[in-house]
């Protein structure tokens, strides 16, 4: 017997609602743009869908001509970050929402936007721009880099003002973290600037400078899920932890101090979020073992938020395994570029930092700027290439790995690419897994070298 007309509509119906309703729950967002004034090979995207504890998500493309094209798939209301680098100058940290469709004209003194979203580029971008119109002091004064940072906060927060009617209020307070965030990190970090006084301690001089430079200045963006998007907001978030853990306790704090800290001093998703950005900066400073293991253990009994805690609860399994801090970086020996045998042993002395790439990775434009940073004589970049064929555009020495040494791969853990190792002058690993060059243009990585550098 046939099933009734209206029955079999209705059924018709539910499949055409599951589907439609499945289809609106993932939207597209577009970008494309067109390089105007030179010929540059490729462009590179990043994004990441939950800043602070989600890997970066990399597409690459070749210009055609001089063009490029990217499709991010993204829930419906999601908005996410995004850096397009096309390499010496050409590139932009930016906002994309679900169904926008924004369109990036680059040049090297400019970059226009068009389409549907280009005014929340537009905002960054001239934020951005009036912040380095702010001249910076040639010397490293504490004061006058305060100074400089606050001008910085100021002139940002009077272009964002400008395109608040342009856009929703979610969208904005997620711009304004970014903006601010990044700024007032550099303005927290002239804290530890200060230099010694005979005329006066060095504490009572920070604690006047926090009370009259710091505090007044720190931006009027309230904490909560939707700023917390903003990996460079939560760097901020953390820095300022440290600055106002001082100014109550009058003494620098230690790992476990900050992460009791950031427990007490925030709530929520927010909490967790900031609690599993600071332990994954652990893991990838190598800091002291049995403090890291002690903060870990805390945190995953009290977390609440299943994401964050899978990815400290990952990280965690895999530092019991593999190398720590401290620990002697295993020995190798590959194969260079004209076939001659370079091995770890022969750099002994020297800060190394190690990368463990493949070949259909994206170029990391970073490193390039960061080992301009050293001294050739006391710092050395081993590109090891573990799939595909080597890079031969990266910095420093181009190893290829062959299956006869691939245990190297599980005596340093390498479980993707692209992986760096940073080890010291002694031969001892400084550093595993330090922070995605990408995400901050390399500050934080050359800052673990520098530290390398002092041991």
């Amino acid at each position: 017997m046939n099933p009734h007309p209206f029955k079999q509509l209705l059924g018709l119906c539910c499949i055409l609602l599951v589907l439609t309703s499945g289809a609106a729950a993932q939207t597209t967002a577009v970008i494309t743009g067109k390089v105007a004034d030179r010929h540059i090979p490729r462009v590179s995207l990043t994004y990441w869908t939950d800043p602070g504890i989600s890997p970066a998500i990399t597409q690459d493309t070749l210009l055609v001509p001089d063009s490029f094209y990217f499709r991010i798939p993204l829930p419906a209301g999601a908005a996410v970050f995004f850096y397009a680098d096309a390499g010496t100058g050409y590139n932009f940290y930016g906002l994309i929402r679900s169904g926008d469709s924004i369109c990036m004209k680059m040049r090297a003194d400019s970059l226009a936007f068009s389409g549907a979203g280009a005014a929340v580029c537009r905002a960054v971008y001239n934020a951005k721009r009036e912040q380095e119109r702010i001249p910076m002091p040639v010397v490293s004064n504490a004061g006058k880099l305060a100074a400089a940072y606050r001008q910085q906060l100021e002139v940002a927060g009077q272009v964002l003002n400008r395109y608040r009617d342009s856009m929703d209020m979610k969208t904005w307070q997620m711009i304004r973290a970014h903006i601010y965030g990044e700024t007032a990190a550099k303005l927290a970090g002239t804290f530890w600037k200060l230099s010694p006084d005979p005329d006066s301690t060095l504490e009572d001089r920070q604690l006047l400078f926090y009370k009259t430079a710091l505090a007044p200045a720190w931006p009027d963006v309230v904490p909560s899920d939707i700023t917390a998007t903003s990996i460079r907001y939560l760097g901020y978030l953390l820095q300022k932890a440290e600055v106002d853990y001082f100014v109550q306790h009058r003494y620098e704090c230690s790992n476990r101090a900050i992460y009791e800290w950031l427990k007490t001093h925030y709530s929520g998703r927010l909490r967790d979020k900031l609690l599993a950005h600071e332990l994954m900066l652990g893991f990838a400073a190598g800091n002291q073992q049995e403090e890291q293991e002690g903060c870990v253990r805390d945190y995953l009994q009290i977390v609440q938020d299943e994401a964050c805690k899978q990815v400290v609860a990952k990280l965690y399994g895999r530092s019991r395994k593999g190398i720590s801090r401290g620990s002697v970086a295993p020995p190798f020996s590959f194969a260079d570029q004209q076939g001659r045998q370079v091995s770890l042993q022969q750099f002994s002395g020297k800060v190394v930092l190690l990368h463990f790439y493949s070949g259909n990775d994206p170029l990391l434009h970073a490193l390039a700027e960061i080992k301009n940073c050293f001294d050739e004589t006391a710092v050395t970049f081993v590109n090891i290439c573990c799939n595909g064929n080597t890079v031969k555009d990266l910095p420093g020495w181009l190893l290829h790995m062959d299956e006869q040494h691939r245990e190297v791969l599980t005596q340093y853990n390498i479980s993707r690419y692209p992986t760096l190792i940073v080890v010291g002058k002694n031969g001892k690993i400084f550093a595993t897994r330090p922070p995605d060059p990408a995400v901050d243009h390399g500050t934080a990585l050359a800052n673990i070298i520098y530290e390398a550098l002092s041991q």
